[in-house]
């Protein structure tokens, strides 16, 4: 993790400023999210175990795509919650650079948020978007194979859609799940 990365990372309406697309949608999931009340207990432990901005968060995301816009708000709505959490956004296009340090040339799915600690050692990442929703459009694709190339962009792009009502119906549940996943492995349950 290097310091002077921050300087070129925003803050999540720094973030919302800078995007071209899918603004209110971001800001609407972000007011949507809740976290279940034993996902709430356990943050605002954490948050009074370690001193404020303990954990930084960095995340990788672009306006376009569409699990950034489901999971950016929910990151950002945790890292409002509960102040442990120090989140700091990068627009993958513009940083490249950084992204290509921190996961390996070559690897740029989004979005991917990386977790460090108060020493700024990692400590794991969350990628993409949880196990249900890659199961989901895993099964989409899968039953979409025999279609033409034009009737699978279709159908891929109703999946997309299905796949919004699911993040609404308890996928967002998933995502904070897996991050809690991720922080407990280093600073226990």
């Amino acid at each position: 993790m290097k310091r002077e990365y921050l300087e070129r990372a925003l803050d999540f309406e720094g973030y919302l400023a800078h995007a071209d697309m899918n603004v209110p949608t971001m800001r609407e999931n972000f007011a949507d999210t809740e976290l279940a009340p034993d996902d709430d207990r356990y943050f605002r432990n954490l948050s009074e175990r370690l001193p404020a901005g303990a954990i930084s968060i960095w995340g990788f995301s672009e306006s376009w795509c569409g699990d950034c816009v489901e999971n950016v708000p929910i990151v950002a709505k945790m890292a409002s919650l509960y102040p442990v959490f120090r989140l700091y956004l990068f627009p993958r296009d513009l940083n490249l650079d950084i992204m290509d340090e921190c996961l390996g040339e070559g690897f740029r799915t989004i979005p991917v948020f990386i977790f460090y600690d108060e020493n700024g050692q990692e400590i794991g990442k969350f990628i993409e978007r949880p196990a249900g929703a890659h199961a989901f459009m895993a099964k989409a694709k899968k039953e979409l194979e025999h279609l033409s190339p034009e009737e699978q962009k279709r159908g891929i792009y109703r999946a997309r859609t299905e796949l919004r009502k699911l993040y609404k119906a308890g996928l967002r549940n998933e995502t904070v799940t897996e991050i809690r996943r991720i922080i407990e492995d280093r600073y226990g349950s």
